[in-house]
């Protein structure tokens, strides 16, 4: 699978490049943990297991796709980087806003539809504008000395903090910016990291240790703190224990992150092209994750082979969109036709020395 690299300016001849199946293959299984971690947490009170299910998928599957986002986010903002991040970003956000808007009047759950409705993101949609606030931030933190230690002390305050609230994912932004700061300080170069045997067999044991992690939380804390937008308070503790149990998340998130990072196959796997046409079932799920809560089924995941069957269903409905034939129908409304709202980017003409002649 080819994709062709838009120049910096026009008229410039630019090879195409191969894409990298590692990268699509992490967004391949971040993404069906998305679409599962929605689908199992609407079976909480039913589905054996589910909570502790449900709390190991919140615990990594954002954290890494944050943090992947940010080693993939360019350090520099030029005018057509700019463009791309309204025409992928923020385009995507105003159409899906406004279709789940309606979907939900359709329901006969109706919203008013305001301007405070329409810049809150309506369930999963708040890492668009997030992802657009993060990527805007990237090229002031890959000047900062200590970014890293920033941004946790950020994420920390934003705990202390009650006037962050959903309009535009502000409380996510500053809760997760830790791991989208790493991402950034990494680099994409770290994607080209080729794990040992042993390593790979240490993220095994992460992975493994992290399941019994995942239902000491689950049974002990509530679900409020891996969303990471609730203020400390709102959470019914103080600051300091606030604080302490942040910063233990933030432990595990990136514990879990490594370990995905460094199993993930590096080959073209059944993965690779979810990956590559990730943002589909991203936009296109919750509309199956909301009929489902709405209906009585979710009360019917009461048993294993019920569970197993949810499962198998949320990867047959990531498989579907990402199909190459919902990408083709679906792109005007995935990629919005923005071109006409964005300014030609002139690059800037290269000094041209100026020949000197004599005169005689």
């Amino acid at each position: 699978m080819t994709t062709t690299v838009m120049p910096e300016s026009p008229g410039v001849a630019v090879a195409p490049i191969r894409r990298d199946p590692y990268i699509d293959n992490v967004k391949g299984l971040l993404i069906v943990l998305v679409a599962l971690g929605h689908m199992v947490g609407q079976t909480l009170g039913s589905s054996p297991g589910g909570r502790t299910i449900y709390t190991f998928i919140y615990l990594c599957h954002m954290p890494a796709f944050v943090m992947l986002s940010g080693m993939l986010s360019a350090t520099e903002l030029t005018g057509r980087r700019a463009a791309s991040l309204i025409r992928d970003l923020l385009a995507p956000y105003v159409v899906f806003q406004l279709l789940y808007m309606s979907f939900y009047t359709v329901m006969d759950r109706p919203m008013p539809w305001t301007v405070n409705e329409f810049l809150s993101p309506i369930y999963h949609l708040w890492f668009l504008p997030a992802l657009f606030i993060w990527r805007m931030l990237a090229p002031l933190f890959a000047q900062l000395r200590g970014a890293v230690v920033i941004a946790i002390v950020v994420s920390l305050s934003a705990g202390a903090a009650t006037v962050l609230g959903h309009a535009l994912s502000l409380d996510r932004v500053a809760g997760m910016l830790p791991f989208f700061v790493l991402g950034v300080w990494l680099g994409r170069g770290r994607l080209a990291y080729r794990p040992s045997p042993l390593v790979r067999l240490t993220a095994i044991a992460v992975l493994i240790a992290a399941a019994p992690m995942a239902y000491l939380v689950a049974s002990r804390l509530s679900n409020l703190w891996v969303y990471w937008n609730r203020a400390y308070q709102r959470l019914g503790v103080e600051m300091t224990e606030g604080v302490l149990i942040r910063l233990g998340l933030m432990a595990v998130g990136l514990a879990m992150t490594w370990a995905i990072m460094m199993l993930a196959p590096r080959r073209q796997t059944f993965l690779t092209g979810w990956g590559a046409n990730s943002m589909y079932p991203y936009l296109l799920h919750g509309f199956v994750v909301l009929a489902f809560a709405w209906s009585p089924l979710d009360d019917q995941v009461d048993n294993i082979p019920a569970l197993l069957v949810l499962i198998a269903a949320v990867v047959a409905l990531v498989w579907i969109t990402a199909s190459r034939p919902v990408v083709w129908a679906l792109r005007p409304l995935v990629s919005p036709p923005v071109r006409w709202l964005l300014r030609d980017v002139v690059p800037a003409k290269k000094h041209q020395p100026t020949a000197v002649t004599s005169q005689s």
